[in-house]
C-alpha cells in the first residue's frame, strides 16, 4: 500500500530542550491551520541529549513547500526556530510502502 501524502523530516539540535519543545507545541497548534496539513509528530531523541525531530504529513508536495515558506513569516513559529541552534536533516519524502 502506497499513499500520496508527503512526510517532513526535521532533525534538529537545541540549546535548551524544555523552551525548544514548549515552542514547538505553540508552532503545531498554528500549523493545524495551514492548507494541506495531515499530522506533526514531534520526536525526541533517546540517546542525544539536544536532538530533536519532527515529522510532519501534508496532503502534497505543493502544500509542504508553501508551508516552509509561511513559517518564515509566522511569529507562532519564531520562538521555535529561534531555539533551533542546527538542522542536520530538512528533507520531503514520498512514501513508498507502508505495513
Amino acid at each position: 500500500m502506497t499513499t500520496d501524502t508527503v512526510l517532513e523530516i526535521a532533525i534538529c539540535t537545541v540549546a535548551n530542550k524544555p523552551a525548544a519543545e514548549e515552542a514547538r507545541r505553540s508552532a503545531m497548534a498554528a500549523v493545524r491551520a495551514y492548507p494541506g496539513f495531515v499530522s506533526w509528530r514531534s520526536l525526541t531523541s533517546l540517546d542525544q541529549r539536544d536532538m530533536i525531530a519532527d515529522l510532519v504529513e501534508w496532503t502534497d508536495r505543493e502544500s509542504a513547500d508553501a508551508a516552509a515558506v509561511r513559517v518564515q513569516a509566522d511569529p507562532a513559529f519564531a520562538p521555535y526556530m529561534a531555539a533551533i541552534t542546527g538542522v542536520t536533516l530538512m528533507q520531503h519524502f514520498k512514501i513508498d510502502n507502508v505495513i
